[in-house]
């Protein structure tokens, strides 16, 4: 199977969205994920063939000072479990290299255990953690903070 990485623009971003309002229990507004098109953010969406058909996933990064974060990443629940996080996962960081950045952070919820070894798998590390960060349907939730110098 091949794949394809389509930079997302304000044609192009629909798709990505619904995946996105799919995959967190409190999504972004659609006028939030539309003002993540641009720079200094970087944001792709994932084809699963060359037909350009297929969205399978998307990332959102922000790029700034030598910094980049990973603001949200998302795989349609139906692809999950085929290794599209970790294709995702490479070209986020790829792309943080043609930005330059040297440190990328990211925040993840501590109940996140699939998100969270992913990271870990790409050599992010625990900086802190933010009590009750997170909305949930009972409460708040914990948010990590993660980090990796490339």
């Amino acid at each position: 199977m091949t794949f394809a990485f389509i930079q997302l623009s304000e044609h192009s971003y629909s798709e990505a969205f619904q995946i996105q309002t799919t995959c967190h229990s409190h999504p972004w507004s659609e006028a939030v994920f539309a003002d993540c098109l641009s720079s200094p953010y970087f944001s792709f969406q994932m084809h699963a063939n060359d037909s350009y058909k297929d969205v399978v996933g998307y990332y959102v990064g922000l790029a700034v000072a030598g910094e980049a974060t990973l603001m949200d990443i998302g795989v349609k629940d139906s692809q999950r479990g085929k290794g599209y996080a970790k294709l995702l996962m490479q070209h986020f960081l790829a792309q943080c290299k043609v930005n330059h950045c040297n440190e990328v952070w990211l925040e993840v919820r501590e109940s996140n255990f699939v998100a969270i070894r992913l990271y870990e798998n790409y050599g992010f590390q625990l900086i802190e953690i933010r009590k009750g960060y997170y909305p949930t349907e009972s409460g708040r939730e914990n948010g990590l903070i993660m980090q990796l110098k490339t």
